[in-house]
C-alpha cells in the first residue's frame, strides 16, 4: 500500500502528562498493525512552524494521503498551517471522544477540537473524511483503514496507464470517454494502439512459444473436444501479443476491442487471451469500454484481486444476471472451467463457459458526465444456484441489496465491474477524493 502521512497535534497545556503522546503513538500503531505504511516522525507538533515543518517532510515523503490527529485541544492555526501546505492531498481528521478513569470521565479536548475545525475545512470548501474512536475502538480504525485504500488507490490511478486497442466495440456509446477529463479527473493515462498492431506482434511468436501459453491454460481450464489445435495457437499468439505489449510498454490494464476485426476478420476471439492474461493479476477487458476498464482497475487496487466485469444481461424478480460474451478469469471460477467454441452469429473463436464463485460481491461503474463522472456501486450476494447463460457463457446471478428497480435506475451502461466483498465505503470516499459523485442505490 502506498505510504500515508500521521500528523499528531496537540497544545502545548495537555502535553505533560503524556498522555496525547500515548494516544498518537497507539493510533499510528494500530495502523500498522493492519498492514498500513505509515509516515509518523513520533513526534507531537505543537506549534505552526513544526506543523508546516512537518507537512513539509510529508509530502517529500510522497505520502498518498495525511491523518491529522487531534491528540488532544488544539487551536486553529496549529491544523490551518499543516493544512495550508497539504492542499491537494486526501485529509482525514481523528480525534478520541473523553475517556474514563477512576470512575470519572476526563476531557482530552479532542473531540471538541474536531468538531471546530471540521467547520473550519466546510466553511473553506476543503474535502476531508473523519473518524471518532480510541485507537483499540473497531469502528475508528475501520474508517481510518477505507480511508487509507481509497487514498492509496487515487495515487494509483493518478500513475496508471491503460492500454487500449481499437476503440469503442459495436458502437457502444456509453463506451467513448473523453481522454484528457479522464487522465485530468480521474488520473489513468490511455495509450491507445491498432488491432493489426497486435495481430502482427501475435503471429511474430514460435509454434514453441504458444504450445507453452497453451499449456498454461489447460492448467487452469479444460479445453472442449471441439477447441481445435490451430485455434488454441492463434489465441495463445494473442494472449502472447498482450503480456509482451504489457511489458513493453509498462501497462497496468488493457482493453481490446474484439468486435469486429478480431471475431469476424482475424477469426479469434479475445476472450481466452484475455482471461488468461488476467489470472497474471493484470486487469483486462474488452469492447473498448475504458470507463469499466477503470472501474476494474479501481475495484483491484482497492482490494488486491483479480477481478472481472459482465453484461447486466437481465434481471427476473430480485436477481441480476451479469454475464460478459466469454471473458472471465479462472480464479473466479465457482465450477470447472471450461474452453468451447463459440456457437454464436458474429462470433469465431474461443470462449469460458463457468459460472463464478458464489460470495459477497460489490458492483460498480464510472460513468462520464458532462464534463465530470460519478460511481454507481451497491453490493450483492452472488449465489451458488447461478447457471450460464444460454447454457455456455460465463456468469453469476446476483440478488442485490437494493430494490432493483432502484439499481435499474441507477445503470449508465451495460458493462459493471465486479470484485468480492464490500467496498462501497472504500468507493465512496474515492469518489470525494476525485471530487465526483458516488450514487449508491439505497438499501431494501
Amino acid at each position: 500500500m502506498e505510504t500515508i502521512g500521521f500528523l499528531a497535534l496537540a497544545h502545548p497545556d495537555y502535553v505533560l502528562d503524556g498522555q496525547a503522546a500515548s494516544f498518537a503513538a497507539s493510533a499510528s500503531e494500530a495502523l500498522r498493525n493492519r498492514g498500513v505504511s505509515v509516515s509518523y516522525s513520533g513526534k507531537l507538533v505543537t506549534d505552526s512552524a513544526s506543523a508546516a515543518e512537518e507537512a513539509g517532510r510529508l509530502l517529500g515523503a510522497g505520502c498518498a494521503g495525511v491523518i491529522l490527529f487531534f491528540a488532544s485541544w488544539i487551536e486553529c492555526p496549529l491544523a490551518m498551517s499543516a493544512v495550508y501546505e497539504l492542499k491537494n492531498l486526501p485529509l482525514l481528521l481523528w480525534s478520541v471522544p473523553m475517556t474514563g478513569e477512576g470512575g470519572a470521565e476526563k476531557s482530552t479536548g479532542s473531540y471538541v477540537s474536531h468538531v471546530m475545525f471540521r467547520g473550519v475545512l466546510a466553511r473553506i470548501s476543503v474535502p476531508f473524511a473523519e473518524a471518532v474512536g480510541m485507537p483499540e475502538d473497531g469502528t475508528a480504525p475501520e474508517s481510518v483503514l477505507s480511508f487509507c485504500r481509497a487514498a492509496a488507490a487515487k495515487r494509483r490511478l493518478g500513475r496508471a496507464k491503460i492500454g487500449l486497442v481499437g476503440y469503442t466495440s459495436m458502437s457502444i456509446y456509453t463506451g467513448t470517454f473523453d481522454h484528457v477529463l479522464m487522465r485530468w479527473l480521474i488520473g489513468p493515462e490511455i495509450e491507445q494502439s491498432d488491432s493489426y498492431s497486435l495481430i502482427r506482434r501475435a503471429e511474430r511468436f514460435t509454434a514453441e512459444e504458444k504450445a507453452a501459453a497453451a499449456a498454461l491454460l489447460k492448467s487452469r481450464a479444460a479445453c472442449a473436444a471441439d477447441v481445435r489445435p490451430e485455434m488454441l495457437e492463434k489465441a495463445m499468439g494473442l494472449y502472447l501479443a498482450i503480456e509482451e505489449l504489457r511489458r513493453e510498454t509498462k501497462l497496468d490494464a488493457i482493453n481490446v476491442k474484439c468486435q469486429y476485426e478480431f471475431s469476424k476478420e482475424y477469426g479469434m476471439t479475445v476472450c481466452v487471451p484475455l482471461s488468461l492474461a488476467a489470472s497474471q493479476s493484470f486487469v483486462t477487458s474488452c469492447e473498448g469500454d475504458i470507463l469499466c476498464t477503470v472501474s476494474m482497475l479501481i475495484l483491484q487496487y482497492l482490494t488486491g484481486q483479480v477481478v472481472s466485469y459482465g453484461d447486466a444481461i437481465t434481471h427476473s424478480g430480485s436477481t441480476l444476471k451479469l454475464s460478459p460474451c466469454g471473458f472471465m478469469p479462472y480464479q473466479l471460477a465457482g465450477c470447472a472451467p471450461t474452453v468451447n467454441v463459440f456457437d454464436t452469429p458474429g462470433f469465431t473463436g474461443l470462449m469460458n463457459s463457468f459460472t463464478m464463485k458464489p460470495g459477497r460481491v460489490t458492483l460498480a461503474r464510472l460513468v462520464e458526465d458532462v464534463g465530470t463522472y460519478h460511481i454507481v456501486c451497491t453490493t450483492g450476494e452472488g449465489l451458488a444456484s447461478s447457471k450460464m447463460r444460454c447454457g455456455r457463457f460465463p456468469s453469476l446471478d446476483i440478488t442485490p441489496d437494493c430494490p432493483m428497480e432502484q439499481l435499474f435506475g441507477s445503470f449508465a451502461g451495460q458493462h459493471y465491474a465486479v470484485c468480492y466483498g464490500d467496498v462501497t465505503d472504500d468507493l465512496e470516499r474515492l469518489a470525494a477524493m476525485l471530487g465526483i459523485r458516488c450514487v449508491r442505490p439505497a438499501q431494501a
